[in-house]
């Protein structure tokens, strides 16, 4: 059974890594997997969440940072040295590396498990625009996937991850909050 499922996950891996190889494709994955080119986004929606969201926007703020916290220590710290699965790049040969291969462990996709807590609590926050959040977070995987870093199965488990995350995120703020409305006095 493991054999098999190993299996379909190589399959799936070089379906997206080999198969789907073309330089636009380069350019745009590696743009979902770089957090540079999205730090001034990421400022303006925190300053909008600080300054126009007011107590709800910084109780967002502080469950964005508390699952990625989570996320990414239980991925980096926890699971990798449990799991300690060797990357595809470093495994299998003819993988499609645009950008170079990357040495540490595979499982679970740390930025797969921190785009999920990310973008569930952005889809909590802000439900009408929940379609975009998945498309984006689709596309991180997806990239992790096509640049020879990451198994399907990795970035699965770090959806989970990160879906986890968040889902503890979300509920610590939300209890955080309403102790906090509780405890103010009435103006």
């Amino acid at each position: 059974m493991i054999d098999t499922l190993y299996s379909w996950d190589v399959a799936f891996f070089f379906w997206v890594n080999r198969g789907w190889s073309c330089v636009p494709l380069n350019y745009i994955f590696h743009f979902f997997n770089e957090l540079k080119f999205f730090m001034a986004p990421i400022f303006l929606l925190a300053g909008y969440l600080w300054f126009k969201d007011g107590l709800k926007g910084r109780f967002l703020i502080f469950a964005l940072l508390l699952s990625v916290l989570i996320a990414d220590q239980t991925a980096a710290h926890v699971l990798k040295p449990i799991f300690m699965r060797v990357r595809p790049c470093n495994v299998l040969t003819n993988v499609n590396l645009p950008y170079g291969g990357k040495v540490s462990y595979s499982f679970p996709s740390n930025h797969a498990a921190n785009i999920a807590a990310v973008m569930l609590l952005l889809s909590l926050s802000f439900r009408r625009w929940t379609g975009v959040f998945v498309v984006w977070a689709l596309m991180v995987g997806f990239a992790r996937i096509y640049l020879g870093h990451h198994y399907p199965s990795d970035v699965l488990g770090g959806f989970v991850i990160g879906l986890g995350a968040g889902g503890i995120a979300w509920w610590v703020s939300r209890r955080l909050m309403e102790k906090w409305i509780k405890r103010r006095p009435e103006n």
